[in-house]
């Protein structure tokens, strides 16, 4: 396995097991992590390590391990680049809700530190584990 799958597999076994201050390390000092799907009241960039930290230390608040499993990590042709793809398992906290999802998740890795990690997810199956819910308007 490379030092770029190395560190992902760091990234995902830390945040499916909560274990968030091992997060932010895996991070160059202005590593980015970008959720594009994220849905109102999450962030969709989040820019340099405190921040990084910062953000990925109130996680526990709001749901409990996400138990990541079926990790599939490829590299991409360009070297450093690879894409990620995993599952959750979890209980959101404010709710007890069940939530699940898949992830891709394209992940950028130099000198064995992430400098930019992208994740795509449902949002509509976290808005609903939160509590929230997506009414489709009708017809008419």
């Amino acid at each position: 396995m490379t030092g770029g799958k190395r560190v992902i597999e760091s990234y995902l076994d830390a945040v499916g097991s909560l274990r968030v201050d091992q997060v932010a390390p895996l991070f160059r000092e202005d590593g980015r992590v970008v959720l594009p799907y994220a849905p109102l009241g999450i962030p969709r960039e989040i820019a340099g390590r405190p921040a990084i930290k910062e953000y990925y230390e109130s996680l526990p608040q709001m749901i409990g391990a996400l138990h990541f499993s079926n990790y599939r990590i490829r590299a991409t042709d360009t070297p450093g680049d690879y894409v990620a793809e995993y599952a959750s398992d979890a209980t959101m906290r404010t709710t007890g809700a069940s939530y699940r999802n898949t992830y891709i998740t394209t992940v950028t890795v130099q000198n064995g530190q992430i400098t930019e990690l992208t994740e795509f997810f449902d949002p509509i199956r976290l808005v609903e584990a939160m509590g929230g819910g997506i009414v489709p308007p009708k017809p008419g």
